[in-house]
């Protein structure tokens, strides 16, 4: 998977590999789910306990290939059902182990469309595992955003001989561009904004008839996400208004941030450090984004974060971090967590009261969420 990296929605090598070896262990295997050729759905199901999946990545960057490491992300969810699977067909725990292959993480949020196709209906927990650097942890809050496309459309003319015939479009982008440096002042600090001015005509002797600006919103609370929206649209129609221009915009909606769950990251943090693995204590936040944001808002989940180098931090999506996810450090960040997350599933299914607190906790989340203001 590494030597042949797949980028989003055409990941045909990679999902064909992993759901064959899937089939080959003895699990029932659907493809194509969701109306995406390249996702799947592998379970195994003994008796009437829990079902709990753990997701698979392996979309790989343009140009950079498997720079976030998702070829391990993929192996280590087959390692981690694989070994449950065996588990339970030499043990008395009941329960189902699912593995789903989730493409398009990078970009296209493949998990946030077979959210909405309804096909993590009915799972009681799901675990993910990302490589990183400096010390293992497990994934607190995380990012939101989303992104616009606005384009502001006025009239060609000479920019010489007859300006006042033309309407300028790159005018309405610049008041555009300067009315949201402005409104920054009155947004928390931790809502962020950032915007660029893509296209516009290249003729310095023409008036522009055309621009269109790329927008993004992040931020760590969802419901901040709704509110600055609507800054960006009131600004985009004002900034029109004010210009002459016809405005078109079109949101991007990208991947909500992660809801953490403290049960099951506590679970899990157990497991690692029994097999001597250091963790970080708490549930650190950071400021990237991921579509497993979006599930756990709906469905307990655990994030964990393993580490390929525990004694540097270096940033992913970069030519050392890819060579980092196909060494002998990328092996042991596949076996150990593999085997935490294995360790964790199993200890579910023999205490399900643990799924039932980890649901309590999502509920309660969920309503401290809805009071935000």
């Amino acid at each position: 998977m590494h030597a042949n990296p797949e980028i989003a929605f055409e990941e045909k090598k990679a999902a064909h590999a992993l759901s064959s070896y899937l089939q080959e262990l003895g699990f029932a295997v659907k493809t194509g789910i969701a109306g995406l050729d390249t996702a799947f759905q592998a379970v195994f199901k003994k008796g009437n306990g829990p079902r709990i999946a753990v997701f698979a990545e392996y979309d790989a960057l343009k140009g950079l290939g498997h720079a976030c490491g998702h070829n391990l992300i993929a192996t280590s969810a087959l390692g981690c059902a694989a070994a449950v699977k065996q588990v339970l067909e030499s043990s008395e725990l009941e329960g189902s182990i699912e593995v789903y292959g989730t493409p398009a993480e990078e970009d296209g949020g493949g998990k946030i469309i077979m959210l909405k196709q309804g096909v993590f209906d009915g799972l009681d927990a799901v675990f993910l595992m990302h490589p990183t650097s400096a010390m293992a942890r497990i994934g607190g809050e995380c990012a939101s955003f989303t992104d616009f496309e606005i384009e502001y459309i006025g009239k060609s003319a000479h920019a010489e001989s007859h300006p006042e015939n033309g309407i300028n479009a790159l005018d309405a982008a610049n008041l555009f561009y300067q009315a949201v440096g402005l409104a920054r002042q009155q947004l928390r600090d931790s809502i962020h904004i950032c915007c660029i001015i893509a296209e516009s005509e290249r003729d310095i002797g023409r008036i522009p008839d055309y621009a269109r600006l790329e927008v993004e919103i992040s931020t760590m609370r969802v419901k901040d996400i709704e509110t600055t929206k609507q800054k960006i649209i009131n600004i985009a129609e004002g900034m029109a208004l004010a210009s002459g221009c016809k405005v078109r915009y079109k949101e991007i909606p990208g991947y909500y941030g992660r809801m953490p769950n403290a049960v099951l990251a506590e679970l899990c943090r157990q497991e690692m450090l029994a097999l001597g693995e250091p963790m970080m204590e708490g549930m650190p936040c950071d400021a990237g984004g991921e579509d497993l944001g979006n599930v756990s808002r709906v469905i307990p989940a655990c994030n964990l974060y393993m580490t390929l180098l525990p004694d540097k931090k270096i940033s992913g999506h970069t030519d050392q971090f890819r060579e980092l996810a196909i060494s002998d450090a990328g092996k042991h960040c596949l076996s150990i967590s593999s085997k935490a997350m294995a360790n964790s599933i199993l200890t579910l299914y023999q205490n399900p009261q643990l799924l039932k607190q980890a649901k309590e906790e999502l509920k309660r989340r969920q309503e401290e969420e809805a009071r935000y203001e």
